[in-house]
């Protein structure tokens, strides 16, 4: 569990205007301070955002990266960032328990998933993808934080929220869409937009099935990694108000100072403590 930062080739990467593509992002391991963000109970894509613009050091040749670079960023980038952070907090594997979907069986099983092989192959950069559709040549951008904000703030049934993103994507010959536009298309050339994006999308690799071994039905798991990066950190919350207490008891730091440092070197002090405490050598 190191402290350290690393660099992380996007699968996607950032366009700039000139067409240039950045793909290797520069990122440090979480403060306090992020834990505690990630803690929240409100979770969203704006989150995402904030949480990205403070741990990304840098992108390409962006030596600051802000609110509007990490909404920018396609949702297979911020989902390859995010679980870049987790292998950082917790390591490659990431242990699962799982209740069979069948109702007369309903065991649970262990699983065991590795995020080095959830994440994309490497791909020549390409800003969109071009689909032919029974209405004419679509160009699809992947969708992006933005979009997902967007989406977030449209509200709405699910169909009305799927339009607002749709008509964020698709360009139709030339013509952006209205989310009316969307609904109004031919199921057919939905049918092949959805296609293309699902067959192109450069994203991590989160959905897997596996069988139970009790009565062998399939188990199918999605994995979200920012709820499961929050949730695993939301489950530590008050134990970082603990570390926090503790060091700043016996070390007199503000809180802000403690909550700056990574979570290997808190407790990397809070072990000195310990051992100190307990009359062990240091």
């Amino acid at each position: 569990m190191s402290g350290r930062g690393v660099t992380v080739e996007l699968p996607h990467g950032l366009f700039d205007a000139e067409g240039v593509c950045h793909r290797d992002a520069v990122l440090r391991a979480l403060t306090g301070h992020e834990e505690l963000l990630l803690a929240e109970p409100d979770s969203d894509a704006r989150i995402v955002s904030e949480l990205l613009a403070r741990v990304i050091e840098r992108l390409g040749d962006y030596d600051r990266v802000d609110d509007e670079i990490t909404t920018a960023l396609t949702r297979g980038d911020r989902q390859t960032l995010v679980l870049h952070l987790r292998a950082m907090l917790y390591g490659d594997r990431i242990s699962l328990v799982v209740r069979c979907p069948n109702p007369s069986c309903a065991a649970l099983s262990d699983v065991d998933l590795r995020i080095s092989e959830m994440l994309p192959a490497r791909a020549e950069a390409r800003p969109h993808l071009t689909c032919e559709t029974p209405s004419g040549l679509a160009v699809i951008h992947e969708p992006t934080g933005a979009d997902d904000e967007a989406v977030d703030r449209a509200g709405g049934t699910r169909d009305a929220r799927s339009a607002v993103l749709w008509s964020r994507l698709v360009t139709l010959d030339g013509r952006r869409l209205s989310p009316d536009d969307w609904t109004s298309l031919p199921v057919a050339t939905r049918h092949a937009l959805a296609l293309a994006l699902v067959s192109g999308s450069r994203t991590p690799e989160l959905v897997f099935l596996a069988r139970c071994p009790t009565c062998v039905a399939h188990l199918e798991l999605v994995i979200e990694p920012f709820a499961m990066l929050a949730r695993e950190l939301r489950l530590g919350g008050d134990r970082l108000f603990a570390e926090v207490h503790a060091l700043a008891f016996h070390y007199h730091w503000a809180e802000s100072e403690i909550l700056s440092l990574p979570r290997p070197r808190r407790w990397r002090y809070l072990e000195l403590l310990g051992r100190e405490l307990d009359g062990r050598p240091l």
